[in-house]
C-alpha cells in the first residue's frame, strides 16, 4: 500500500483492516483492531524505553499513552483519509445511529483539516473512537503480514509529527529537569497541570482530559523555550479552552518569583 510505503504478501489482510462490522460479506477489522491496539503499544513502550533509559514507567506510561491515545491515532486517519476506504454496509445498521456517527466524524474532519499539519493534538472536536480503530487495524494488518516482526513493523510509522507532550520531555531531559503532569476536575472541565521540577509551569482545561493535557504539555514547551536563559519576571496567566483565567496556577507563580527576588509577598484585591 502506497501510503503506507508497504507491501504486502497477503493483501486480504488489508481489505480485513478496512471492514467495518456492518458489512458481513467478510470478516471485519475488530480482530485486527485487538492486535494492533497491542502492536502499537509495545511498539511504543520499546522505542521510548530505549530512547529515555533515565525515565521513571510513570513517566513511561504517560508518553506512551500520549502518542497512541484515540485523538492522535483518530488524526491519523484523517490526516491520510484512511477512514475514505473503510467498507460498510449503512443498510445493516440503525438510521440514528449511522447519522449520529456520520455527523460526529464529519465534525472531526472538518475541524482536523484545516489545521496546520503540525497540530497533532486536542482541539474543540472530541476525536471518534472509529477513526482510531481503523488505524489500530491497518498497524495490526502491517504487523501480521510481516510476521509479528516488531522491527519490520516500527518502520511502517506514517506520521513523522512529534506529540506535545513528548516534546516536553524530550526538552526537560535535555536540561535534567523531571516533569509532572496533575490533573483534577472542575465541573465539567478537566484541567491539566504541567510542573517541572516542581514548579508550576503551564495549564490547560477541556471537557477531554487528553485534550487539556496535550494543550498543557504545548503552552509548557512554549514557555520553557522562550525563557531558557532568560532572568526575567515572567508571570502568565494562563487561558483555558473554555476562557477561563487559571487564577491559582498564576498566583504559584507569582509566590515563587517573589521568593527568588526576596520581595514581599503579594496582596490580592
Amino acid at each position: 500500500m502506497e501510503l503506507l510505503n508497504y507491501q504486502f504478501n497477503d493483501k486480504k489482510l488489508l481489505e480485513e483492516a478496512q471492514t467495518h462490522p456492518s458489512y458481513t460479506d467478510s470478516p471485519s477489522y475488530q480482530r485486527l483492531e485487538f492486535v494492533g491496539d497491542a502492536a502499537l503499544g509495545i511498539a511504543i513502550s520499546n522505542f521510548f524505553f530505549l530512547a529515555y533509559p533515565d525515565l521513571l514507567t510513570g513517566q513511561l506510561s504517560l508518553l506512551r499513552s500520549a502518542n497512541v491515545s484515540t485523538e492522535k491515532l483518530a488524526r491519523a486517519a484523517v490526516r491520510h483519509g484512511l477512514y475514505k476506504y473503510v467498507r460498510r454496509n449503512t443498510a445493516a445498521l440503525d438510521e440514528k445511529i449511522v447519522d449520529i456517527v456520520r455527523i460526529y466524524v464529519r465534525d472531526f474532519t472538518l475541524a482536523v483539516r484545516p489545521e496546520a499539519d503540525t497540530v497533532v493534538y486536542g482541539g474543540t472536536v472530541k476525536a471518534p473512537k472509529v477513526l482510531a480503530d481503523i488505524v489500530e487495524s491497518v498497524a495490526a494488518a502491517v504487523y501480521v503480514d510481516c510476521q509479528f516482526d516488531l522491527q519490520a513493523f516500527w518502520v511502517v510509522r506514517g506520521s513523522q509529527q512529534r506529540q506535545p507532550v513528548t516534546m516536553l520531555f524530550e526538552f526537560c531531559q535535555k536540561e535534567g529537569k523531571q516533569v509532572n503532569i496533575k490533573y483534577r476536575r472542575r465541573r465539567k472541565k478537566n484541567i491539566a497541570r504541567v510542573y517541572v521540577d516542581g514548579k508550576f509551569i503551564a495549564s490547560s482545561s477541556c471537557e477531554q482530559k487528553e485534550n487539556a493535557k496535550f494543550q498543557a504539555a504545548k503552552a509548557a514547551s512554549e514557555k520553557l523555550s522562550h525563557s531558557n536563559g532568560e532572568d526575567k519576571m515572567n508571570v502568565d496567566i494562563y487561558i483555558s479552552m473554555n476562557g477561563t483565567n487559571e487564577i491559582e496556577g498564576a498566583k504559584q507563580k507569582l509566590h515563587e518569583i517573589c521568593g527568588k527576588k526576596r520581595w514581599p509577598k503579594p496582596t490580592y484585591q
